[in-house]
């Protein structure tokens, strides 16, 4: 909602629903919502498992390390995307790679003719063993 408030997008709402708003002092503290909005949160997260636990922080950020972001670049990675989105807002389709297999999980409907050659068919084959 954020966004499309600072979009342009005229929707009524208060500072109570977004984060930094501090319902005991009623006061809203926009540095809070500002370090959400650029990944602050996450980049804390990163640090924090960083020294508690390395191996977790391996798997829950193994994108990130992949790409060389580090919880330093958290912060610029998304200044990086808003400023694109603000250069180009337009939105593009991207096609899918491969078309889905699409896979049929039910069994045809056999008629009851069917299901008792089918029946039959079992039943002799356990005879012959």
């Amino acid at each position: 909602m954020k966004g499309a408030v600072d979009g342009g997008l005229e929707i009524p709402h208060k500072n109570k629903r977004f984060p930094g708003y501090n319902a005991d002092s009623k006061n809203f503290d926009a540095a809070i919502l500002r370090k959400y909005i650029f990944g602050g949160h996450v980049a804390d997260y990163m640090k924090h498992l960083q020294e508690t636990d390395e191996e977790k922080y391996k798997v829950q950020f193994s994108r990130y390390i992949k790409a060389g972001k580090g919880p330093e670049d958290i912060e610029k990675m998304w200044a990086d995307v808003h400023a694109n989105i603000r250069a180009d807002p337009v939105y593009v389709k991207v096609a899918p790679k491969t078309n889905p297999k699409k896979v049929k999980n039910h069994r045809v409907k056999l008629n009851a003719a069917q299901r008792k050659n089918r029946i039959n068919q079992k039943i002799n084959a356990k005879l012959a063993q």
